[in-house]
């Protein structure tokens, strides 16, 4: 009894991941791709400039009441368990609030989570084909005139690998352990 049990346990645990940790190949067509935004430094950045590493893009917005501090919460949680293979790791921060966050408001944004997180905006129109490129959405309600506006944007996290491409897609609400598993295959690929 215990042994199948256990097997019903396991089978279940690996059909979980398999849902909540997306293969980028999983998809029908290409997703990703570089792209060119504006650094929380006010410098030009493209995805290409992480070569090498391995990328976390999430997508967000600085006046996000939960979902965007609670990830970075979690993708802090992440590079500290990490260690000494945290250097092979960058994190990209893109708001989809273009009018609200300035360069200057998302660099205290991502500063006070990691200062190695980098912070992106753009125009309205550079960050709409970069949530096209990823399959990505946001929708704005309320009062736009104004200051006090919602936003509502997909809440995956994007996993490059060192070439460029999307290794993975991590779900929201999925296990840290999940997410450290998939980043670390990154790294050691």
């Amino acid at each position: 009894m215990r042994k199948t049990s256990a097997l019903i346990s396991t089978f279940f645990s690996l059909v979980i991941m398999s849902l909540i940790a997306i293969p980028a190949h999983a998809s029908s067509g290409k997703l990703g791709g570089d792209f060119e935004l504006t650094a929380h430094t006010g410098e030009s950045f493209k995805l290409s400039d992480i070569q090498g590493k391995v990328g976390v893009i999430f997508f967000g917005f600085t006046h996000c009441p939960d979902v965007c501090p609670n990830t970075l919460l979690e993708i802090q949680r992440l590079m500290v368990s990490l260690n000494d293979q945290s250097e092979q790791l960058q994190v990209l921060f893109i708001s989809v609030d273009p009018k609200r966050d300035t360069p200057d408001k998302l660099e205290s944004y991502v500063n006070y989570f990691n200062k190695n997180i980098i912070g992106l905006t753009g125009t309205e129109e550079q960050i709409a084909k970069v949530l096209e490129q990823y399959n990505g959405t946001v929708s704005f309600s309320g009062d736009t005139d104004s200051d006090t506006y919602n936003v509502d944007h997909v809440a995956n996290m994007y996993l490059i690998n060192k070439q460029g491409d999307i290794g993975s897609i991590i779900l929201p609400r999925t296990p840290f352990a999940v997410l450290e598993q998939q980043v670390r295959k990154l790294i050691n690929q």
